[in-house]
């Protein structure tokens, strides 16, 4: 399995959008979406290129479910949502990672998948990214 990989628009993100990342281990990196449409909307990617969590071996698999299970809990706290949605999709790009959505009762998609209904872009300003990295990484273990 390759590390990085200069055709991997995942592993460009990452490198690209080094301010929005708030965690990182040997086997994940998280980082907010720059869309935050949904508060608090991050992903944990993996980072050997594999598609699915029976492609990888059980030290590693523990270790991304963990990391992706601390993120959650990171997110839960920094934002009160009132679920977590979790989706491991892989079929945009072979570079397997967590979409972590946090949902609140007043999203006009509550009850329904992020994906039914296009929603508006949210982008943020440099500071307001900070300060969402510092909300998640007080909440970090």
């Amino acid at each position: 399995m390759k590390t990085t990989s200069d055709d991997c628009w995942i592993c460009q993100s990452l490198e690209k959008d080094r301010h929005l990342v708030f965690y990182e281990t040997e086997t994940s990196t998280a980082k907010l979406n720059p869309d935050q449409y949904f508060l608090g909307y991050s992903f944990v990617v993996f980072k050997k290129h594999a598609l699915e969590l029976y492609q990888i071996n059980d030290e590693d698999r523990r270790e991304f479910l963990e990391d992706m299970s601390n993120v959650a809990r990171a997110l839960a706290l920094a934002f009160k949502p009132d679920k977590m949605n979790y989706e491991l999709l892989g079929n945009g790009q072979p570079h397997m990672h967590w979409h972590l959505v946090p949902r609140y009762r007043s999203d006009p998609l509550w009850g329904r998948p992020i994906w039914t209904s296009g929603t508006k872009r949210k982008r943020l300003g440099q500071e307001a990214y900070a300060d969402l990295v510092n909300r998640i990484q007080k909440h970090l273990k």
